[in-house]
């Protein structure tokens, strides 16, 4: 029946392939096989269109968030505009739930009938100086109001104010003596002078606080030499770039003792953060200028008194953090024991495995950026302002124990953050198996899978990120 159902169909399109007189099995079984191989082509012309439309928008999204952060804000805050397109109504609370809460909010009535509440202004510091500017009524008024008047105090109003800085120059005298005659005891030694100041900087032209204003404004303030060098100009000051340049060579060696000391102190807090960016170092000797160069960052020591520490270096080995913590011709203090918190960088493993090194957590902060990159695709997708809320809530725990003793921070997170904990972890098993693993929220999901245990650690410690 089937078979002669195949040819009636045939005889009735006329395929020139089968003519009536050659209605063989071989025949029907050359078109059927015909007939698949196309279909074979067919799937996979369209597989190679998806796999190409896939391919255009990952481009499309890559350009995007290239545009984004070449032209766009660079705080990872939640824009409320961005949500108006999704109808969730989840969203409205996750994104209530990111926002940090301010010390002082001003509360607004909308109603008509309630007028609106000033802002309260913030009393200026206590510790400043105050200089009263008494203002009374003139001779004349107080002359007219008589006896039938009496003083009875002051309509206080306090306002910040600020003296511009002004230079000085410091003029050094040593006094100088002379025998009065040849017979004078060490007569033979000539002139005698005091002594010269202890100088940071032996013979400059620059005071010890205007090293340390120059430093200060470049590394603290965000003030380039240059910038600096067209203020003091403007100020009638010849100071380039080059001589404040030069100073920050020549604190190497008296700031040494010092650097040793913030060094140790590295070590004496139970959490070391590191991480390390790339940048271009200009006319380095045997260098091109092309060459990439990194700048590690180390953050530990104790709590209250953490120690941030910058640390130059020419190549990306795994070694460069292991020789600046535990180098092998420098003695490590021995109760040194610490949590290493950082990326996914395979370069920090070594480091994770000395003896010293109690537990590898990973940083929130990075697989937040991850997200928050994701939240900016084309698509918009609503799952990514999902997991933002949700970290959002590891943030203000973290808020809430910010000025409060390790231990009682050990045991809030512990207690309100393993819950939140749970809700990613349900998400992320949701979510897996749902997104393209090539797309922004793909390559976020699984980093996060990835590095779970690592993240979970960080209920257990100091810090979160």
């Amino acid at each position: 029946m089937v078979f002669s159902g195949i040819i009636h169909w045939m005889s009735e399109n006329a395929n020139p392939l089968i003519k009536k007189d050659n209605y063989t099995l071989d025949a029907v079984r050359e078109l059927v096989s015909s007939l698949e191989h196309k279909d074979h082509l067919l799937v996979e012309q369209k597989q190679q269109l998806d796999k190409k439309d896939q391919e255009i928008e990952d481009l499309l999204a890559m350009v995007q968030l290239l545009r984004q952060k070449r032209f766009g804000r660079s705080s990872e805050a939640f824009n409320p505009d961005q949500l108006q397109i999704f109808d969730e109504t989840q969203l409205d609370e996750l994104l209530k739930q990111e926002e940090p809460e301010e010390e002082h909010p001003v509360i607004t009535d909308t109603t008509e009938d309630k007028p609106k509440k000033k802002p309260r202004r913030r009393p200026l510091p206590a510790a400043y100086q105050r200089i009263e500017n008494i203002i009374d009524l003139s001779d004349e008024e107080k002359a007219t109001m008589g006896s039938d008047w009496v003083f009875i105090g002051y309509d206080s109003a306090e306002q910040l104010s600020v003296i511009p800085r002004q230079h000085y120059v410091i003029v050094t005298k040593r006094a100088k003596y002379a025998p009065v005659n040849e017979s004078v005891k060490g007569a033979e030694q000539g002139i005698r002078t005091a002594p010269r100041p202890d100088q940071i900087i032996p013979k400059s032209i620059a005071h010890s606080s205007v090293i340390a204003d120059a430093i200060a404004n470049k590394f603290i303030d965000g003030l380039p030499f240059y910038r600096q060098a067209k203020r003091y100009q403007a100020e009638g000051v010849e100071l380039s770039r080059q001589t404040m340049s030069g100073w920050t060579l020549q604190l190497i060696t008296p700031l040494t003792p010092l650097m040793k000391l913030l060094k140790r102190r590295l070590y004496e807090g139970p959490v070391m953060h590191l991480d390390e960016t790339r940048f271009q170092v200009l006319g380095e000797a045997d260098r091109d200028n092309t060459q990439k160069s990194y700048m590690y960052v180390y953050k530990g020591g104790p709590p209250d008194k953490p120690v941030v520490w910058f640390d130059y270096a020419d190549n990306k080995g795994s070694q460069v953090p292991l020789d600046f913590l535990f180098p092998s011709d420098e003695k490590v203090p021995e109760s040194t024991s610490m949590v290493l918190v950082t990326d996914d960088y395979s370069g920090f493993n070594a480091l994770a495995a000395h003896p010293a090194i109690k537990g590898h957590a990973a940083c929130w902060a990075h697989t937040r950026r991850k997200y928050h990159e994701a939240s900016l695709g084309r698509n918009k997708n609503a799952s990514a302002f999902q997991m933002l809320g949700l970290i959002g809530k590891l943030y203000q725990i973290e808020r809430q124990v910010k000025d409060q003793p390790c231990e009682q921070k050990r045991s809030v997170r512990q207690q309100q953050a393993k819950p939140i904990l749970d809700k990613i972890r349900q998400w992320l098993d949701k979510q897996l198996p749902r997104v393209t693993p090539k797309s922004d929220l793909g390559k976020a999901i699984r980093y996060t899978d990835k590095l779970w245990d690592k993240f979970c650690m960080g209920t257990c410690f100091v810090a979160i990120a």
